[in-house]
């Protein structure tokens, strides 16, 4: 039996705060990091250092953020992430406004921000499902997706002649932001709820059928922080549906840097097609947006799982034609090369994101968000060490020479884009898979069974 739940008051206040938190960290801390070489004349050594510390230090931190999430209430959690966020970021816009900012202030800052933007995406994402109803998890996601994808659009202007002036005045409103999504995520009230039983499929059926109101669940028994992480590790990756997740968003992530290393530009030339150019940059990064109003216009008939592998198959080949930007035509091959891909890439992500947070147990979200966002990033890294030694590895070949991924050149990197392509497609398989056994799966049983509980 389960209790009744209360009636939640002001569930509507989460997207607006969850909006507001997005702009608050539309621009990743290593571009905050890279502003200061303008704003303090600092050398290119101490920025790649803090941008490596910005990047590394989320990251061995996850595991110990999922489990901290698992453990307290997620609504004064994002409060309090949204707090500390604004204030770092008022700091840093008050010393860059008064021309009195310092390597080590920033540098402390900016390592803060990662860690407290990291803490704030997981807690956001496992609270999602306790106050938005399972039919609005992916046109939410989504749109909390445009927002951050807006971050793109002010790197150019805080790396430009105007950096003095821009980057105070961003770092302002993202503080701003932060402030108000802590207000608003201030008026939420998820009651939590001790329940009994809660009915939990143990097969790969889409449990939206469920329209069962779940309350934010209680923290499980704490078993320590050790146990508790590895706990969130061992679901992620024995839970069939998740492993597969993981091991498409790995690949991926792996891949992602090979790829934009043979990816480029077309070529410079005259002066109307370097504008044509400028302007389909500006195109490209309006994919994000196409790709989230395909997931939400697809995601209901389609499914979670086969609308991923469906963006993937379908929009990954299209990589293959940034091989020919060097070739007549290299703008529309540029576009579709670049644009395509990218909004295949938001829905599949978006669909994954949104059936992850029905199929996880709600205390486990935490951990399971962290888990992928340790191995994505250590994924990236690894695949952009690899992307640089593949292309001194090519350098290096004389019969290549200087005109490499040049006009001359430019199907050089065909190769390695076919085997990107094809690692993608590989690693989506086991999303198809694990789709064909949610829809060959009996119905969820009608009597309730016991849902997992934690060590």
């Amino acid at each position: 039996m389960i209790c009744p739940s209360p009636p939640r008051r002001r569930p509507s206040s989460f997207l607006p705060g969850g909006l507001s938190q997005q702009l608050g960290m539309c621009v990743p801390a290593g571009t905050i990091a890279f502003s200061t070489l303008i704003l303090l004349d600092t050398g290119f050594s101490e920025i790649g250092l803090l941008q490596m510390a910005a990047l590394l230090t989320p990251l061995l931190l996850a595991l110990p953020l999922g489990v901290l999430v698992d453990r307290v209430r997620r609504g004064p959690a994002l409060v309090v992430t949204g707090l500390l966020s604004a204030g770092v970021l008022a700091s840093l816009a008050v010393v860059s406004w008064l021309g009195v900012a310092g390597f080590p202030h920033f540098a402390v800052a900016i390592v803060a921000l990662a860690i407290v933007w990291t803490m704030g995406e997981v807690t956001r994402n496992a609270h999602l499902p306790s106050v938005v109803g399972r039919d609005r998890l992916v046109p939410v996601n989504a749109a909390l997706f445009c927002v951050a994808s807006i971050g793109p659009f002010t790197v150019p202007l805080m790396l430009g002649d105007d950096a003095d002036t821009v980057v105070p005045a961003v770092l302002a409103a993202m503080a701003v932001a932060s402030a108000a999504s802590a207000l608003l995520f201030r008026r939420l009230d998820v009651p939590e709820e001790h329940r009994l039983d809660v009915p939990e499929e143990r097969h790969f059926d889409v449990p939206e059928e469920r329209h069962l109101d779940v309350p934010e669940e209680p923290p499980g028994p704490r078993a320590g922080w050790w146990r508790e992480a590895a706990a969130g590790v061992r679901f992620t990756l024995t839970q069939p549906v998740l492993r597969a997740m993981t091991v498409y968003l790995v690949v991926s992530a792996l891949l992602e840097p090979l790829a934009d290393k043979m990816g480029r530009r077309p070529p410079g030339g005259e002066e109307g097609h370097d504008h044509l150019v400028a302007v389909l940059s500006l195109v490209i990064k309006t994919a994000p947006l196409a790709g989230a109003l395909v997931a939400v216009l697809l995601h209901r008939r389609v499914g979670a799982l086969r609308l991923a592998w469906s963006a993937v198959a379908v929009t990954q080949p299209f990589m293959l034609l940034c091989a020919l930007t060097g070739m007549p035509g290299g703008p529309l091959w540029y576009l579709l090369g670049e644009f395509v891909p990218w909004a295949g890439w938001t829905v599949a992500v978006l669909a994954l994101l949104s059936h992850r947070q029905v199929i996880t147990p709600g205390r486990l979200l935490g951990r399971t968000g962290a888990t992928l966002i340790l191995f994505t990033g250590l994924a990236a890294i690894a695949g952009t060490f690899v992307g640089i030694q593949v292309i001194h590895l090519t350098y290096a070949v004389p019969f290549f020479g200087e005109d490499l991924l040049t006009e001359a050149g430019a199907l050089v990197g065909l190769p390695v884009l076919v085997l990107c392509v094809f690692g993608t497609l590989a690693a989506a398989i086991p999303l198809l898979r694990v789709a064909r056994l949610a829809g060959s799966a009996p119905p969820a049983a009608t009597a309730p069974e016991v849902s997992p509980r934690e060590d």
